[in-house]
């Protein structure tokens, strides 16, 4: 144990699941559930080096997990598998147009709510302070910023 950990960092974590949690309830209002759009996102943050391995590693999940979502994002239109170039045993993957376009669609959702709750709750003061603190939140969920490694999306 590293010692122990103040209240107001144990506050913090928990604002910071709050808020995560909240904008995952904006992308709720998507037609696609959570889970399908952490992998159309980890493919279009990943570009031209896109595969099922890669998606499981960012994404911390397991490659049957990975398998299935594919399948079922396949199906539906919004991924498009193709060998790669040089090694024929990868699979590469890709956005189809109608996969790019429910991924902006819920960014655009999820920032359109983000704006308007900062317009809101916080003063024009408060609302440059949180931007700022942002810059500082991403230092932390910086690969290599723990132990864990654990690779968090802010493009979800």
């Amino acid at each position: 144990m590293r010692g122990s950990v103040s209240p107001e960092i144990s506050r913090l974590r928990a604002q910071l699941t709050w808020l995560a949690r909240r904008l995952r309830q904006e992308a709720r209002n998507d037609p696609e559930s959570w889970t399908r759009m952490l992998v159309i996102s980890a493919i279009d943050r990943l570009g031209t080096v896109a595969t099922p391995s890669a998606i499981a590693r960012m994404e911390d999940m397991r490659s049957s997990q990975v398998a299935a979502v594919l399948r079922d994002l396949e199906a539906s239109g919004l991924v498009l598998r193709h060998p790669d170039g040089i090694d024929r045993r990868v699979t590469r993957l890709a956005l189809t147009a109608t996969g790019d376009a429910i991924l902006m669609e819920s960014r655009h959702r999820r920032d359109t709510w983000l704006a308007d709750a900062i317009a809101t709750q916080l003063t024009n003061e408060e609302g440059k302070l949180l931007l700022q603190a942002g810059q500082l939140l991403e230092r932390l969920a910086a690969p290599g910023a723990n132990d864990s490694d654990r690779h968090a999306d802010p493009q979800v």
